[in-house]
């Protein structure tokens, strides 16, 4: 009986049997049961469907709220892994674990090479365009991988690997670490939320459970570290606007690569090109392309309008919160040949640099591009694990999670952003150092370890200009430390001040020599490795800035100001010589560089004002000053459409040269009362200790033979600085005759605004 009864297929109850609420017994060969047949009622039974089949769990194991019966499909597996990850975890993992955990093992090599095959197929595509000189674009239509938006899936994932083992304490600040909790994978929540004190599920529970459900990823997305939102679309495309062709882009970019690279640095031209530019900023492809307009005589139309498009996608940019290095890079482009505004302080140039420092670090671009199986093998301990960022990690975070870190296009990626925050640096010191401004751009280990950044096989020609400015600013601060020390330590009743000038000045001399011979070979040119006109000047008004910070510090000694004034003169000199001897190669001066030459002239026509009366320094000053100002607006006006700031500083200077005349005519007949001459505090690299006792020097018995070069004058009794060397101009201020005048003693910096100077080399805010 049991046998036939475990043999017979399972069937459904018949109705009638079911409203009775009976056993419905039936025979394996009768189609009606037992009830149907003494009722004689037709037999009907429906389809038979298994119930759920009831636990396999031993007794005493926990039974949670939401088991893996209940699960199916994919939420079962991800159930099952993520159960094996937490108890092999805590070694109770068992051979089921082991089994799930290879699986997935398995699946992710298998997606790695994947990965793997089509970043190397794309690598051979990119270093084909690389190797080739005549066409370097790495971003053609049939690489669609740099140019698809980023995969946000893809980064928050290598994200949430790399910093999952973080501890705590790495985190910068509280929003970083929310964004860091917000990475914890939890398990599913139950659906139903049975328990025995708690009631079943009813509509309104599922419905409280559907909304948890869909606030969760909002409220996980918005806790996520930064992410990129870039400033593309056929709205802004200035192509598609029909602002310029293709083949009017490609023109301009060539031209900018061509022209304009070597004083606006920070753009990989074997990266940046058009088609790939527009890919990732529309605001970067308008800057470029208007940059160069500027430049081309018979561009005048199309200036204007990239130009106005230019503003409209910088205010697009803040107010739709794009960001990317991109975006970063199209500020920096626009800040060297920015149009003057209403006033001198008026221009946007701070507004831009402080926007692009502020991006710039939301994407982390100022910290070390090292992986973080690297960093935690101990190998890098003096590296704080906030200072660095895996280089996968920047990839995904900049939309190129398919491409390999370690392959050739992944090198190149990554050194852009390297090279954009370098960069940033350096125009940010150089912005704050012409102007007068507090640093906002910190010094961060890519900027302290950066010395040999530029010798790479992937390095662009420029890159070691870059990194020369980039050197020199980072290490300036270390001088003018050395300098307040010294001047805070002449304090003593028996200091001599004549050594302190010798000490400081050698301390001056040290630091710049060594940067030349350092510098010199690499972006020199010629026999002499002279620099190029752009980076002499930046280098000098640098040294001018030194000189002026020792002149205004309170607590150096009299003989200590007397001297440096001297030298400061010379370096003064020395930039307006630069700018004039290197007007062809400085078309495109950045406004920061004129503003530089600007000071340098008006530094220069203020000390030689209080020269006596009987020396030709001040009219020879004011002579070289009417050169440099003639360069000046030839370089502002060198196009119609160009509207340089320079235009306007020339203008200026012009205008300070008469007036210092005029003035000077009247104050030379009081300069020559009879009294007692300056002491003089030296020659010029030479300092005396003896300065301050030295008797007066008195031009007596024949006259001194002038050199040879003072004979070929532009205008009789004055000197024609321009075309001397630096011993040459050395020589002229040291001469005799050219002291200052006794009243040039209690100059104080404040006086440098004598003739309407702008109160910009403040330097009291960088510790003088």
């Amino acid at each position: 009986m049991e046998d036939s009864q475990s043999l017979r297929p399972k069937q459904a109850a018949c109705l009638v049997c079911r409203r009775s609420k009976i056993k419905c017994d039936y025979s394996p060969h009768e189609n009606k049961c037992k009830r149907c047949i003494q009722l004689d009622s037709e037999c009907i039974r429906p389809t038979f469907h298994a119930g759920r089949q009831k636990g396999i769990k031993k007794y005493g194991d926990p039974t949670p709220a939401f088991s893996n019966r209940k699960r199916k499909g994919l939420d079962k597996a991800l159930y099952q892994i993520e159960q094996a990850i937490k108890r092999a975890r805590t070694g109770e993992q068992n051979s089921e674990d082991d089994k799930a955990i290879g699986n997935l093992q398995a699946l992710l090599e298998g997606s790695r090479a994947a990965r793997s095959t089509t970043a190397s197929s794309h690598l051979r595509r990119g270093s084909s365009h690389f190797d080739s000189p005549d066409q370097p674009d790495i971003s053609s239509d049939d690489d669609d991988e740099l140019n698809n938006t980023p995969d946000s899936n893809t980064y928050m994932s290598l994200h949430h690997h790399n910093e999952e083992n973080l501890a705590i304490d790495d985190a910068e600040n509280p929003l970083q670490l929310l964004a860091r909790a917000s990475n914890l994978r939890l398990s599913p929540k139950p659906i139903s939320g049975l328990s025995p004190k708690l009631p079943g599920p009813g509509p309104g529970r599922k419905n409280q459970h559907a909304e948890q459900a869909d606030e969760d990823p909002e409220m996980q997305s918005f806790f996520t570290a930064v992410r990129l939102n870039f400033d593309v679309g056929d709205d802004i495309d200035p192509i598609v606007m029909g602002l310029v062709t293709e083949e009017e882009a490609e023109s301009l970019f060539a031209f900018f690569h061509g022209n304009l690279a070597h004083t606006r640095w920070g753009l990989d031209p074997k990266i940046y090109t058009p088609s790939f530019t527009r890919s990732r900023s529309a605001f970067l492809c308008t800057s470029i392309m208007a940059a160069s307009a500027l430049f081309i005589p018979s561009a005048d139309a199309l200036s204007k309008r990239l130009s106005n498009h230019c503003k409209t996608l910088a205010h697009r940019v803040i107010a739709e919160r794009h960001k990317s290095v991109e975006i970063v890079l199209a500020f920096m482009v626009n800040v060297p040949w920015m149009f003057p505004g209403q006033h001198s302080t008026d221009d946007e140039t701070c507004w831009y640099v402080n926007m692009a420092a502020t991006i710039a670090i939301d994407l982390s671009l100022h910290k070390l591009l090292i992986p973080m199986d690297f960093l935690g093998s101990g190998s890098q301990a003096t590296l704080a694990r906030g200072d660095c960022l895996d280089p996968r990690t920047a990839l995904a975070m900049d939309g190129f999670g398919q491409i390999e870190p370690t392959s050739y296009l992944g090198q190149r990626l990554l050194r852009r952003r390297e090279r954009c925050w370098i960069a940033l640096f350096v125009l940010e010191r150089g912005m704050s150092l012409a102007r007068g401004r507090p640093y906002t751009v910190p010094v961060t280990r890519i900027i302290k370890d950066c010395d040999r950044w530029h010798r790479s096989s992937i390095a662009d020609p420029m890159d070691g200009h870059l990194i020369s400015m980039a050197v020199l600013r980072r290490d300036l601060d270390g001088l003018l430390n050395t300098v307040r020390a010294l001047c805070d330590g002449s304090q003593g009743i028996s200091t001599d001040g004549g050594l302190i000038a010798q000490s400081i000045e050698s301390a001056i001399v040290r630091f710049f020599d060594s940067w030349q011979t350092e510098w010199g070979l690499s972006i020199g040119t010629g026999p002499q490795c002279r620099l190029p006109p752009y980076v002499e000047i930046l280098v000098t008004h640098t040294r001018l800035s030194t000189y002026g910070a020792v002149i205004n510090h309170p607590t150096a000694p009299m003989e200590v100001r007397q001297f440096f004034r001297t030298a400061g003169l010379s370096s003064a000199v020395t930039v307006m010589r630069a700018a004039i001897q290197g007007e062809s190669q400085l078309q495109s001066i950045p406004n920061n560089t004129t503003i530089m030459v600007s000071f340098a002239a008006c530094f220069a026509l203020t000390l030689s004002a209080y020269a006596t009366g009987s020396s030709m320094l001040a009219p020879s000053i004011r002579n070289l000053i009417e050169e440099t100002a003639g360069v000046l607006e030839r370089i502002g006006s060198a196009t119609k459409h160009r509207n340089g700031l320079s235009t306007l500083y020339g203008k200026y200077l012009r205008h300070i040269v008469k007036k210092a005349a005029t003035t000077g005519d009247g104050q030379s007949q009081a300069n020559t009362h009879p009294g007692p001459a300056a002491p003089r505090s030296g020659q010029l690299g030479t300092p005396s200790s003896t300065a301050a006792a030295s008797p007066p020097i008195k031009s007596m018995g024949p006259p001194m033979s002038q050199p040879p070069y003072v004979e070929s004058q532009m205008w009789p009794g004055t000197l024609q600085l321009s075309s001397m060397s630096d011993d040459q101009i050395a020589e002229v201020l040291n001469q005799p005759g050219n002291e200052f005048d006794p009243a040039f003693s209690g100059l104080s910096w404040d006086d440098m605004n004598h003739f309407d100077w702008p109160s910009w080399p403040n330097l009291t805010d960088f510790g003088f």
